[in-house]
Order: structure tokens, then C-alpha cells, then sequence
């Protein structure tokens, strides 16, 4: 049986959104790897200038304070200027680590346009639909690449079965909680019809001697004769 674009399957969703990620992602991917790449170049030239530059220095100016001092100073220069080039690189990869990781940022932020989410909504299963509901806090914006991102990684770590699983444990507690609300109006009619009972019995029982001394016919004394 052929397998529809919407069947249930969230193998498949993840796959459409990382091909989907793939082209909104790609131009962007291009231009970091762009700058990285003529910064490593620069960079790399910048490092042998300074080595190159390192090994032309002498040290004849510190004959004063010995021939020791001269000849050490020598011996160590290649090392020393190598020591400055891999500080400096550690530098320029930490403000490049930092670039990265902003771009990166700023990246996620983007605004998925109305068109990608049309055909995502076309393409995407209804569990698929409902992970990406469940990710996007539409009060906040419009779904942002971030927003896709997420619902890829939420797709693989089986989300769609987590939401069934708690909205089966919602569904159950509100049941119980209707039942119970139920079960409790009843006592508390049965205990009112039990607190009522017994006064209407005793005022039943005033009552009744009382309908009965009325309903005896009163005897005149007839008058005397004069």
C-alpha cells in the first residue's frame, strides 16, 4: 500500500523539515563557511609574516648583559615568536568561535515565510502538524527556523507518542475529577434529604393531634328552662 505524504509517521516529518531546513538554511550555511575560510587564509598568512619577521631579529643589542644572554635569547627566538603566533591564534579562533555562534543565533531567529509553512502544512503528517503546535509559541511571533529545528529534534526523540501519552493522563484525571464532583453532588443531596427527613417527620407528628382535637364537633349545653 503506497504511503501518503500526511500518513502518520515521524521518521518521515523529520525528514521534510531537515530538507526543508536544508534550502532555507543553505545560503547562510555558504556565507559562514565563506568567512571562515578567508579568515583561516588571512590569518594563516598574517602567522607566517610574524614568524618570518621573528626569525630576521637579533639580539646583538643585549652584549651587555652578556654573551649568554645573547646566545640564549638566539636559541630561543624561533620558539619564542612561535609561542606569540599561537596566542594570537587562540585570539582570533575565540572572536571567530564567538561570530559563529551569533550568526548561529541570529540564524534561528529568521522568519519562516507564509509560503514554506503553507507547504510544510501540506507535506507534514497531523502528528507532525501537532509537534510543531506544540514547539511554536505563535503569542510570541511568527514559527522562526528555531522553531523548525526543534520540532525536527522533538519528532526523533518521539514526541508525538509523549503528547498521547499525556493527553490520554489528562483526559483520565479529568474523567476522575468530573466523577468525583458528580459522586460528591449526590452525598451531598443524600445527606440534605436525611437532614430534612426527620423535621418534616416531627412536625408531621405535631400536627396530627392537633387536626384531630379540631375535627371533634363541640356540644353545646343547652339553656336552662325558666
Amino acid at each position: 500500500m503506497r504511503k501518503t505524504p500526511n500518513d502518520p509517521n515521524p521518521d518521515n516529518d523529520a525528514r521534510i523539515l531537515s530538507a526543508t531546513l536544508r534550502r532555507l538554511c543553505l545560503p547562510r550555511w555558504v556565507w559562514r563557511a565563506g568567512v571562515i575560510t578567508v579568515t583561516a587564509l588571512v590569518w594563516l598568512w598574517i602567522s607566517q609574516q610574524i614568524l618570518t619577521v621573528g626569525s630576521l631579529i637579533r639580539y646583538d643589542g643585549l652584549q651587555s648583559l652578556g654573551e649568554q644572554v645573547v646566545s640564549f635569547m638566539t636559541r630561543i627566538n624561533p620558539y619564542l615568536w612561535m609561542g606569540i603566533v599561537a596566542i594570537l591564534t587562540l585570539i582570533v579562533l575565540s572572536l571567530l568561535r564567538a561570530w559563529l555562534k551569533a550568526s548561529i543565533s541570529k540564524g534561528r531567529e529568521t522568519i519562516v515565510s507564509v509560503s514554506v509553512i503553507q507547504s510544510l502544512a501540506q507535506k507534514l503528517s497531523a502528528q507532525g502538524i501537532d509537534v510543531l503546535q506544540w514547539v511554536w509559541r505563535h503569542e510570541e511571533g511568527p514559527v522562526t527556523i528555531g522553531d523548525l529545528l526543534r520540532t525536527r529534534d522533538q519528532l526523533r526523540a518521539g514526541r508525538v507518542r509523549k503528547l498521547s501519552v499525556a493527553r490520554t493522563q489528562h483526559r483520565l484525571l479529568e474523567e476522575a475529577m468530573a466523577r468525583l464532583a458528580q459522586d460528591g453532588t449526590k452525598t451531598d443531596a443524600v445527606e440534605v434529604a436525611e437532614a430534612v427527613e426527620p423535621t418534616l417527620n416531627t412536625a408531621s407528628t405535631t400536627a396530627t393531634p392537633t387536626a384531630a382535637t379540631n375535627a371533634i364537633p363541640t356540644l353545646e349545653t343547652p339553656p336552662k328552662a325558666s
